[in-house]
């Protein structure tokens, strides 16, 4: 449980593809695409979770720093994933890889 750095990012691509596949359902009007829906907000629940863990464990970023992001990734969910992964988390996981 000490190192989900890998994880985090396998959960949010999964979460990615879910919602890609349910959209693709919900275009081609196919009954089982609400069902498709729900399973990419369960696995968009397991990434959020896995990001704050990150971001609150990380010792390089402000307390003000870890609430904006917190909030960003609740509030804009696979947009602030997107965001996250290429942009600001090489700066919260640096110091926690030399562990």
């Amino acid at each position: 449980m000490k190192n989900l750095q890998n994880q985090t990012k396998q959960a949010f691509l999964f979460s990615l593809g879910f919602y890609a596949l349910a959209l693709l359902l919900i275009a081609l009007r196919v009954s089982f695409a609400p069902i498709m829906f729900s399973i990419a907000l369960l696995v968009s629940m397991i990434w959020v979770i896995l990001v704050i863990r990150e971001v609150l464990l990380s010792p390089k970023l402000q307390q003000t720093e870890k609430m904006l992001i917190v909030f960003f990734v609740i509030l804009l969910n696979i947009f602030a994933g997107i965001a996250y992964f290429y942009l600001i988390r090489k700066s919260v996981v640096s110091n926690n890889q030399k562990r």
